[in-house]
């Protein structure tokens, strides 16, 4: 029961950060985020090299934003 209590208050605790860039986000778009993140490192210990930070940053914006219900909002473009 202590675990299910944890759990709540710390998707409530990173759902409530989020939403302060995400005024849509809900507990589906934050599960798939982290869903996300756990593929892409898995996908980016396979590669022979690490990526580019441009780059890195992209595969994880694609793979955070599969799944979710309410898009992410639209990063700036980098030069």
């Amino acid at each position: 029961m202590n675990l299910a209590f944890l759990m709540v208050n710390l998707s409530r605790r990173l759902l409530r950060e989020r939403q302060a860039h995400e005024p849509n986000a809900g507990v589906l778009d934050l599960k798939a985020h982290y869903r996300g993140l756990c593929y892409a490192q898995e996908v980016i210990q396979l590669l022979p090299k690490k990526p580019e930070p441009g780059l890195l940053r992209q595969i994880l914006t694609q793979l955070t934003g599969l799944g979710r219900i309410h898009q992410a909002p639209a990063e700036p473009s980098l030069p």
